[in-house]
This record gives structure tokens, sequence and C-alpha cells, in this order.
């Protein structure tokens, strides 16, 4: 199992523009057996913050590769590019409970 951490920047178009991107990628991410854990945000943030937080987790970096090689993804490069200003991902495949 992997995680992914996402913080996303939106564009021009805001939220929701970055909501728009994710309403058709994550139909698209679930067929991978990809899992949208959480997607947060601040009332009130900083300039320098991200406009949204994701946790993502799929069963195997195979899943993950293939959601990000999917023909219909890729197909929403140019939507992301228009919607998403800037994305920081860190992906971890290690857990620990305390």
């Amino acid at each position: 199992m992997i995680q992914i951490i996402a913080l996303l920047f939106a564009g021009d178009k805001g939220i929701e523009g970055l909501r728009e991107f994710e309403s058709r990628a994550i139909e698209i991410l679930r067929e991978h057996q990809g899992e949208l854990i959480s997607a947060s945000f601040n009332d009130v943030k900083g300039a320098d913050e991200p406009d949204e937080i994701h946790v993502i987790q799929f069963p195997s970096p195979d899943h993950f590769n293939a959601y990000k090689n999917d023909k219909r993804l890729i197909a929403l490069a140019s939507l992301k590019n228009a919607m998403v200003n800037k994305m920081q991902v860190y992906i971890t495949n290690r857990f620990h409970q305390y």
C-alpha cells in the first residue's frame, strides 16, 4: 500500500477550478483502486499555504502508476494545468501507528 499527500495550489479559478478537475479525475482514480481518504482546506490561509490537501491511498505503486498513465487522465492534462497552479506530492510506503 502507498499513500500520497498532495498539496494543491489553485489556479486563477480558485477552489472551484480545482474541484472541476478533481470531479473528473476521481472516477479514474477509483477505477484503479485509488481512494481519496480526505480532502481538506482551511477557511483562512496564508499566501504560501495550499488551497487544498489530499490524502490518497492505492493498494500498490503499480496501481498508482496505472492511474497516472491512464489515457483519460492524460487527456485531462490541459484542464489540470489550467486549474492547478502548483502541486507538491509526497509518497509514503511505510506506516507506523503510535
